[in-house]
């Protein structure tokens, strides 16, 4: 008796110690339906991606707008899934200027557009606005979005979800002419437009378009690479069911996610389905909670959520508890968990990091120095932090 109670208070004290060791510290708040952040390569500085248009830049916490396509994104009053929705700044940004945009036009079109920014003037030149891609979209939701750069090749990763309406019903995630529930690769060190890198595994392939990388994805809402061994984790989000989170290595191309032959690790529309060379998510939950509640701030109890949030493995150097653990969320719910990749266990950390208040998570950053922020929907920047800062 005496030794369960002395293993019930050692236990007790470790959970409540593995609680005080990080919290979060607001960075900044009042943006408009933040969905993103990205960080300056020399200076660390914060660029916030607002769906409704623009991306604000804060420096020695002032902030500005970096620039403004509130004019050429679509958005309404009540939101949904397109607008302004993904950036990335070229791995060179510092000296070359580059950097992306994705978003959906007025006309349902997703764009890619590259600019340039000229640091001596510090100002953005708009004649230097070159589109990447450009094509309808076939419904108003399921956009992706997402871009980022490869942390090994440099290359540009752009996401898409399968084109929308519900259960892929035209079946782009499984169809090569389009690229519609894929993620693409290209090299974009080039003076205009862009090149396919040789090692894509549909290059020059009848009926296969060149750029996709991966297929079989419903709607990836944030993916990341490892900046330690550039493995790639992709947050897709579920239909009715299940939510599920991806990953793959670094070398690893020519890969079906299985979307919408599966949903997560299950069969989709039948029972029985054919499972051959699909490659399942390394962890899964129940899509349970209501997105409708979710935008009317109604807080939900017993359930996990209903849209994935994908996040990042944290690499940075203050946090020893978390190292090496993926950090992701759901928005409907605004719960956030870790995930060990070694082993699969999860730990919620909800309460720690945002406590009890209801929150709809859009989307996780990483700073240059491999430190975590959360991306809350309603306008707040978050810095996760040891709780001593």
């Amino acid at each position: 008796m005496k030794l369960s109670l002395f293993l019930i208070l050692i236990t007790s004290f470790i959970f409540s110690e593995n609680n005080l060791s990080f919290q979060t510290q607001l960075v900044s708040e009042g943006f408009s339906r933040p969905l993103l952040v990205r960080f300056h390569p020399e200076t660390n500085s914060m660029f916030v991606v607002e769906q409704t248009g623009k991306i604000k830049f804060i420096e020695n916490k002032k902030i500005t707008t970096f620039i403004d396509l509130s004019d050429l994104v679509l958005t309404g009053p009540i939101p949904d899934e397109r607008g302004l929705l993904g950036m990335a700044l070229h791995p060179s940004f510092a000296q070359n200027g580059l950097f992306y945009v994705s978003y959906v036009d007025k006309n349902n079109f997703s764009v890619v557009a590259r600019y340039f920014y000229d640091n001596i003037k510090q100002k953005i030149d708009f004649t230097s606005e070159s589109k990447l891609f450009h094509f309808e979209q076939p419904y108003g939701n399921h956009n992706g979005g997402h871009l980022e750069f490869g942390m090994i090749d440099n290359f540009l990763y752009l996401g898409f979800g399968d084109g929308g309406s519900s259960g892929d019903p035209q079946n782009n995630a499984q169809n090569f002419d389009n690229f519609l529930g894929k993620i693409l690769r290209i090299d974009v060190n080039t003076e205009s437009g862009y090149l396919i890198p040789k090692s894509n595994p549909y290059i020059n392939k009848p009926d296969k378009l060149d750029e996709i990388w991966v297929y079989g994805l419903r709607n990836p809402w944030r993916f990341s690479f490892d900046r330690q061994n550039g493995d790639l984790y992709i947050g897709d989000v579920g239909q009715y069911l299940w939510e599920e989170i991806n990953r793959i290595s670094s070398n690893q191309s020519n890969v079906n996610f299985g979307w919408k032959i599966m949903e997560g690790k299950h069969c989709y529309e039948n029972e029985a389905c054919n499972q051959d060379g699909l490659t399942m998510p390394i962890f899964e939950y129940p899509s349970d909670a209501s997105y409708a509640f979710s935008l009317m701030d109604i807080n939900q109890k017993n359930v996990y959520g209903c849209s994935v949030t994908g996040g990042y493995v944290y690499r940075g150097s203050k946090i020893n508890e978390l190292k090496g653990l993926y950090l992701f969320s759901d928005f409907c719910t605004g719960k956030i968990w870790s995930l060990n990749p070694v082993d699969g266990t999860t730990k919620d950390l909800t309460t720690q990091l945002l406590g009890e208040k209801k929150s709809m998570i859009s989307s996780f950053g990483e700073d240059i120095n491999g430190e975590l922020y959360i991306v809350e929907f309603s306008g707040s920047i978050y810095k996760i932090v040891p709780s001593n800062e």
